[in-house]
């Protein structure tokens, strides 16, 4: 039954564990650790192939996505399994918590490729969702890195590195075709 009651429930629900995962550190590290691990393995999933051959934005959306789901449904699987295998009493989150959080920077990660491969062309979808999760990713770094309580400036070497290291990964492939 769905009532307007139930529905602000879930809201609520919704609403908390964004709060939760925001302000509980080992649910942002987890949030994080799969963040950086989505964009990096985004990176390589849309480098495989050419960039120069035929193909469609639906094609780089099921990338995207099947790339990002499956990468956190696996993650969470295999975090729920060993979970359930060796005992460990400082662990206090349930596996929804686990999958809440990991499916929830997934959808982050996807979404964000998915507005740039809508927005360019054919040409350049594949790239340009590379280069979105690249500047995910830096935007991450510089977000937990002053979160973190580091100066501006180390801040900044932060984002910096990530991208360079990042874009030149994204673009190569891009440039060199095949």
């Amino acid at each position: 039954m769905v009532d307007g009651a139930d529905v602000s429930e879930k809201r609520t629900g919704l609403k908390s564990m964004v709060l939760r995962t925001r302000h509980d550190r080992t649910l942002r590290r987890e949030a994080d650790m799969m963040a950086f691990t989505i964009c990096i393995a985004l990176i390589a999933a849309l480098s495989y192939g050419s960039d120069h051959a035929p193909h469609s934005g639906l094609d780089v959306l099921v990338i995207v996505w099947g790339t990002t789901f499956g990468l956190a449904l696996t993650h969470w699987f295999a975090l729920t399994l060993s979970v359930r295998l060796v005992d460990d009493p400082n662990f206090k989150y349930s596996p929804f918590e686990m999958l809440f959080v990991q499916t929830g920077m997934a959808a982050l990660v996807a979404a964000t490729a998915t507005v740039a491969v809508l927005v360019l062309s054919e040409d350049f979808n594949r790239l340009g969702a590379r280069v979105t999760a690249v500047l995910f990713l830096g935007f991450l770094v510089g977000v937990e890195s002053r979160a973190g309580g580091s100066s501006p400036r180390r801040v900044l070497g932060f984002v910096v590195a990530a991208l360079a290291i990042g874009l030149t990964i994204a673009t190569v492939k891009w440039f060199v075709g095949g």
